[in-house]
């Protein structure tokens, strides 16, 4: 197997477009180095989780990548303060929405199967529900 057929993909279009004098004067440290860089800066790594869909939408194709790893860059992205408390409010809010769902689920069942936790007292959900089914 030849080295160029290890070296991933990103690696080979790199050295496809460096300047041939200048690829000549690096030394195999160098080179080394460039290739390191390049991997840990790319989608080229390898992920814990890799899911790449694409998908027809009024005759158009979109696509999906959802990736979750270890970040192995060395620097770390800038990020603002605006975005971190926007990232960190539609988290909170995600998680609070998932909970109350589950919440809502679990009463919904055991409104179902009659269960009552606290004698003569209802929220009203369940009542509601059955009187939007009978209409």
């Amino acid at each position: 197997m030849s080295n160029s057929t290890r070296r991933p993909l990103v690696i080979e279009q790199f050295y496809q477009v460096l300047d041939e004098q200048t690829q000549a004067q690096l030394t195999p440290e160098q080179k080394q180095e460039i290739e390191d860089a390049l991997i840990s800066v790319t989608l080229s790594s390898r992920h814990r989780i890799d899911i790449r869909k694409s998908f027809p939408f009024f005759g158009s194709r979109y696509y999906m990548v959802f990736l979750l790893g270890r970040d192995l860059r060395k620097r770390l992205r800038k990020e603002s303060t605006l975005v971190r408390i926007i990232v960190t409010i539609l988290i909170l809010f995600g998680v609070l929405f998932g909970t109350l769902c589950v919440l809502l689920t679990l009463y919904m069942l055991k409104s179902a199967a009659g269960i009552d936790l606290i004698r003569d007292f209802h929220v009203g959900i369940w009542d509601w529900w059955l009187s939007l089914k009978n209409n």
